[in-house]
C-alpha cells in the first residue's frame, strides 16, 4: 500500500473529486449493464457464453458482436476503476 501526503486544506477537495468520479463511474457502470442485459436478452445468451463463442470464432462479424465485446471491456474497466477508488482512504 502506498501513502500520499496532502495538505489538510486539500483533503476536502480531493474527497469531493473522488466522490464525483465514483458517481460518474457508477452511472457508467449501470448504463453498460443495461446495454449488456439488453444484448443478453436479444440473443438469449449470457455475456460469458457470448465471449466464449466470439473468441472461438463461432459468431461471425455482426456489428452487435463487436458492440457487445466493447461493452464488456468497458464494463470491466469501469468496474476495476471504481474498485480501485473505493480502496482510497482519506
Amino acid at each position: 500500500m502506498d501513502t500520499i501526503t496532502l495538505q489538510w486544506e486539500v483533503v476536502p477537495i480531493v474527497k469531493s473529486s473522488l466522490e464525483m468520479k465514483m458517481k460518474a463511474l457508477g452511472f457508467g457502470l449501470s448504463r453498460y449493464k443495461e446495454r449488456l442485459t439488453a444484448l443478453e436478452r436479444r440473443y438469449g445468451m449470457a455475456s460469458e457464453d457470448f465471449v466464449a463463442k466470439f473468441n472461438a470464432g463461432e459468431l461471425g462479424d455482426d456489428a452487435d458482436w463487436f458492440e457487445w465485446q466493447y461493452l464488456l471491456d468497458a464494463y470491466h474497466k469501469t468496474l476495476r476503476q471504481l474498485q480501485l477508488l473505493e480502496t482510497i482512504r482519506l
